[in-house]
């Protein structure tokens, strides 16, 4: 009886099947075809990380850069409340991390939220996010390399940045101010650090964090004992620079505006989501991960911002010149100082790259593994078991991106290219709890035909459907695309401040309300659908109301992002979009799967 059953399942399945590839062009089937996850322990890397390694990785990839720079030019912009901004985008990333966390424990694999996505949602969008990760790492590494030329160059007085403006001085509004070519000759260095082996490069990633952490308790402590409650206080007549004076002297805006931007310094936490095919026990210890490193990242960074803030006026513009701390030690004449922080400035940022470019390698490998990018990126290293084509190409990469740009423009980029991955993950997961493996059972596809959207189906009232389906999968997939317009819309409500259009008022007040009751709404009626049954070692909870608002979050967001930041996104994305169609399209290893050439193994 079973064995029919299973059989006439099959036979539905497959009519099924055929009935919808009919009836799909070919673009459009191939545009949403799916990865199938299969979990292989032998992989091609080496499965030695361990749940302190991937702790290290990710404190190596936030700690650094938003350390030791970004926190003197978010002074200089939003003043003491940048403890806000660090908070704020501190919480968002943490959601944005649980979902991380549950896709980790659901599909531990090489390839982060790119290969999350290709597994739930199919492969354009999967592409789309990929590229984006990749100009998250990109981009961010090119900051990192960028900052540590900027630390070096001050180690020397600044001459080496005078003998490269002399000679390779541009005067090009969007680009830097001259060719950075220290920058290009530092990320090849490590670059090549990572090529040599997984053990080796997370073993000097992890004396890196050490020092760094030692460096930063040491600020910390110098911080308090220099620390002055008056400069939390200062009035605006003190300085033209200087705003209203007070804890928060640009307004709740700037703290917003910073805290998009700081979304860049809490970027390396997805580095250990990339590391699923080289973490043991990739289902525990993955999770685990991500929320201990993101979780002491916070406290960092508040505990920076707070020293920082207290120990010298925030108007001072000497804080945004790249190297806040060296300055601030030397105006308190702490002159010896300076070269240990200097020190371990360099050593964190020497951190952060190895971990951001061990986390692009792990990206572009997983991209070109599936075919989406050129082939001779996926291949693995015989003696050293990485990446190395990947690695190095993606480092050239790099490299161009730190010469013709400086650090304010590369750290917008990043944040638009995180925000908009941290996005797609809160999506996805929305969509998978709602989801079955198995849900495409014979019994319901005999009951295909008598489903109907009533206003009882979508609500499920009475609880009529206790195990996902089809029926409740699509009223999901439709109440989510609500969420994701009225959060679009609640964010340009609140990004563009539209409230203080007095003439407007009434409009925004009865939009706003209208907007908050279709998201009620919406919410409900994804609350009542039933969950998915599969064991997970981690699950994101309260479902679905944690994955929409990180949803929300991420979408203000990018909204507070400036138009040449999008500008600039946009030509990426033009350029990705080019590579996708006339390479990716043709070349997909799922697309060779569908059509019986190759067998499809992740």
């Amino acid at each position: 009886m079973d064995e029919n059953v299973s059989l006439e399942s099959q036979s539905l399945l497959r009519e099924n099947t055929e009935k919808n590839d009919s009836g799909k062009s070919g673009l459009i089937e191939a545009l949403t075809r799916k990865k199938e996850f299969v979990y292989v322990e032998d992989s091609g890397l080496k499965r030695i990380l361990r749940f302190h390694d991937l702790v290290f990785l990710g404190l190596g990839s936030m700690l650094g850069m938003g350390v030791y720079i970004m926190a003197g030019d978010l002074a200089t912009k939003v003043g003491p409340a940048m403890i806000l901004s660090f908070l704020f985008a501190g919480v968002a990333c943490t959601l944005a991390a649980l979902c991380y966390a549950e896709f980790a424990s659901r599909t531990p694999g090489t390839g982060s939220a790119y290969a999350y996505c290709y597994i739930t949602v199919g492969e354009f969008v999967a592409f789309i996010l990929g590229w984006n990760l990749c100009l998250e790492f990109v981009i961010g590494t090119a900051c990192l390399v960028r900052g540590m030329s900027a630390y070096i160059d001050s180690m020397f007085g600044g001459s080496i940045s005078n003998w490269e403006k002399k000679h390779f001085g541009m005067h090009i509004k969007f680009l830097s101010e001259y060719l950075d070519f220290l920058s290009f000759i530092i990320i090849i260095i490590f670059s090549g650090i990572v090529s040599i082996g997984v053990r080796e490069s997370t073993m000097i990633t992890t004396i890196f964090v050490i020092i760094n952490m030692i460096t930063i308790i040491t600020l910390i402590i110098i911080g308090l004992i220099y620390a002055n409650i008056n400069n939390w206080s200062l009035s605006g007549s003190l300085s033209t620079q200087a705003g209203k004076g007070g804890f928060m002297p640009f307004g709740f805006s700037s703290v917003m505006e910073g805290a998009a931007t700081c979304f860049y310094a809490y970027t390396g936490f997805d580095t250990i989501a990339t590391t699923g095919g080289e973490a043991k026990n990739p289902q525990k210890t993955v999770p685990l991960a991500l929320i201990a490193s993101i979780s002491l990242a916070i406290l960092v960074y508040g505990s920076i911002s707070a020293t920082l803030t207290l120990m010298w006026p925030y108007f001072d513009e000497n804080l945004s010149k790249g190297s806040p701390y060296p300055y601030v030690l030397g105006k308190w004449g702490l002159g010896s100082m300076r070269l240990v922080i200097t020190f371990g400035a360099l050593a964190a940022v020497s951190g952060c790259i190895l971990s951001s470019v061990f986390g692009m390698a792990r990206i572009v490998y997983s991209i070109a593994e599936d075919g989406l990018l050129f082939r001779p990126l996926s291949v693995i290293n015989r003696i050293t078991k990485t990446p190395v084509n990947a690695t190095i190409a993606s480092g050239l990469l790099t490299g161009f991106w730190s010469v013709f740009f400086n650090t304010e423009q590369l750290i917008d980029m990043t944040s638009i290219g995180t925000l908009m991955a941290y996005t797609m993950v809160a999506i996805c997961v929305l969509l998978l709890r709602y989801e079955d493996e198995d849900m495409e059972t014979a019994a319901s596809l005999k009951k295909k035909q008598e489903y109907n959207f009533s206003l009882k189906k979508i609500f499920n009232k009475p609880i009529s459907n206790k195990e996902p389906n089809e029926l409740t999968s699509t009223i999901v997939k439709y109440a989510t695309y609500v969420v994701i317009l009225v959060s679009t819309l609640f964010g340009l409500i609140f990004a563009f401040e539209i409230n203080k259009l007095m003439a407007l008022e009434p409009i925004i007040i009865t939009s706003a309300a209208i907007l908050t009751i279709v998201m009620i709404i919406s919410l409900s009626v994804i609350a009542r659908q039933p969950v998915s049954k599969a064991e997970l070692k981690f699950k994101v909870k309260p479902i679905p109301y944690l994955p929409a608002l990180s949803l929300f979050i991420n979408i203000y967001l990018m909204l507070k992002l400036n138009l040449k930041t999008w500008i600039r996104f946009g030509i990426w994305l033009i350029f990705g979009l080019l590579i996708y169609f006339i390479y990716g399209i043709r070349h997909s290893k799922e697309r060779q799967t569908h059509k019986g050439i190759s067998t499809k193994k992740f």
